[in-house]
């Protein structure tokens, strides 16, 4: 007999998510974010100059949905602390990316940030409550 999937692990098989932080006045802002799990913990990149870094700083709670490729959430959010990561925990995240979305995460998003003269940014998210 299979194991329920929970927590998590519901998002396992998701290409997107829905990333929904929180300006200063408490105001929700979501836009789509690849993301990766990895045991009771996911990992989401967003670049430096993003709102999204700038409210996780601030308030280090968000919302995660599954959503399809555009953002569109497609199932009902979960709440998640959020930490920014640094260093090898940080590569060992975009590494993680780049194994599950390899000519994306792998290629693309950093020549993107390359191109820009910005910076990836990694966080790990981790259910409240869990």
């Amino acid at each position: 007999m299979a194991t329920p999937t929970t927590g998590l692990q519901l998002f396992a098989r998701e290409r997107r998510v829905r990333l929904t932080t929180y300006e200063r006045d408490g105001t929700p802002v979501g836009s789509p974010a690849a993301i990766v799990v990895e045991g009771d913990h996911a990992y989401v990149r967003t670049h430096r100059r993003a709102p999204h870094t700038e409210h996780l700083r601030r308030y280090p709670e968000a919302e995660v949905a599954p959503a399809d490729l555009g953002g569109t959430p497609t199932g009902a959010p979960m709440k998640a602390r959020v930490r920014r990561l640094e260093g090898g925990e940080a590569r060992h995240a975009a590494a993680r990316l780049a194994r599950k979305h390899p000519l994306l995460h792998g290629v693309a998003v950093p020549v993107g940030y390359a191109l820009r003269l910005d910076r990836p940014v990694h966080y790990e998210l981790r259910l409240v409550g869990e």
